[in-house]
């Protein structure tokens, strides 16, 4: 059985973690689009675009992607590169490239990670085979278009088969799409093991200072704003307590007047693999406030390290953390309870130390982990081919 996995860079961070552990186990070809518009994520970034458009290996074309040569097959990763001015139109021509590819060496499934822009819907000839993972159930109310919503509902209708990654969502998406259930696989998100081969930034990290981390781009949903004004009376309880704020973006509210606090640092820009490596290994354990959720990949990183968070109630952030388990799951998440459950934590460092053995024990070893999540993604793959 041959699988195609249709990547983007985007989601290179659970893209590359997923496959480390699938190609042990299949035979699996990674393909990730490269264009002006999309040259940077996670786990993949290119600072040149190389010249021509078409279909590669990864390496040939791509030197810097040989460091993932410990990590993933570069034999089976292949890059989809369109360039030029006109690279949008451009697209749909190498679509039609890598379609011929897929048909010609019989791959027996086509496993995309998201659903496909326009100038790729020429794939969904292959749709009897297609495996869509849905990292979104519900759109973020900060990326909704009318483009958005067609190629979703474009992807829901004719993909065979959609890959969920929360339970608490399942239902609600099912009835909202019109989705029959045996369409539906249950999955899950496990810890971004990518990070283990990212050599950390140590100079990036306060020296001597203890930290919490807010990590990840800028965007109303995030609940930064909540954060912000927790943090002022988490001061007045903890007064070594310091958070950083390490992400891009706009920021939706005036943060003029936290700037210059003592206890807050903002780093308001592209945060590099190797300097958010180093923030999240050193924090005490990280915050995600969110006031709108599916899944979250900042949480899956701060995992890999073993490190708890702090989440909101929203979508499937409490399936993952799992409150006073994984870290802690605050109901109503307003400025008052944030901060009780952040100087909670705070002061309580031997519970911080057991969430995080518990999460090294379920995510990193055991029930959680990639491994489990793969014989079950592969089981469905075989159901398709049967």
């Amino acid at each position: 059985m041959k699988i195609a996995y249709l990547g983007k860079m985007q989601l290179s961070d659970v893209d590359l973690s997923y496959l480390h552990e699938a190609q042990k186990i299949s035979d699996v070809t990674y393909v990730v689009e490269i264009t002006p518009r999309y040259m940077r994520g996670p786990a993949l970034s290119v600072h040149n675009l190389y010249g021509k458009s078409g279909l590669f290996k990864a390496v040939d074309v791509y030197p810097e992607f040989r460091k993932l040569g410990d990590f993933i097959d570069l034999d089976k990763f292949y890059v989809l590169n369109t360039t030029g001015r006109w690279w949008f139109l451009k697209s749909f021509w190498t679509n039609i490239l890598l379609l011929i590819f897929l048909l010609r060496n019989g791959y027996d499934v086509l496993h995309l990670a998201w659903p496909p822009n326009i100038y790729e819907f020429i794939l969904y000839i292959m749709r009897a085979r297609m495996m869509l993972t849905v990292h979104d159930p519900f759109v973020h109310t900060a990326h909704d278009s009318f483009v958005v919503r067609l190629r979703r509902k474009m992807a829901f209708l004719l993909a065979s088969r959609l890959v969920i990654l929360n339970k608490t969502q399942r239902e609600e998406f099912i009835s909202y799409y019109k989705v029959s259930p045996d369409r539906v696989i249950d999955s899950r998100l496990s810890c971004y093991t990518y990070l283990n081969v990212v050599s950390p930034d140590t100079s990036s990290v306060p020296y001597g200072e203890k930290y919490i981390l807010f990590a990840g781009r800028i965007s109303p949903y995030k609940g930064i704003d909540t954060l912000l004004q927790a943090m002022d009376i988490v001061q007045e309880q903890c007064p070594d307590c310091k958070l950083i704020l390490a992400g891009a973006g706009d920021y939706y509210f005036d943060v003029s007047s936290y700037i210059s606090k003592n206890n807050i640092e903002i780093r308001n820009r592209y945060i590099p693999d190797d300097e958010m490596v180093a923030l999240v290994r050193e924090s005490a354990f990280m915050v995600c406030p969110y006031t709108d959720a599916t899944q979250s990949g900042v949480i899956m990183s701060a995992f890999a390290f073993s490190k708890p968070v702090i989440v909101s109630d929203v979508g499937g952030l409490p399936e993952m953390v799992v409150d006073d388990l994984y870290g802690c799951v605050v109901r109503d998440c307003n400025v008052e309870n944030l901060a009780q459950a952040i100087v909670a934590m705070w002061t309580a460092p031997e519970k911080v130390r057991l969430y995080s053995d518990n999460i090294k024990n379920d995510y990193i070893n055991g029930q959680m982990s990639w491994k489990n999540v793969v014989i079950n993604i592969q089981e469905q793959y075989k159901r398709m081919c049967q």
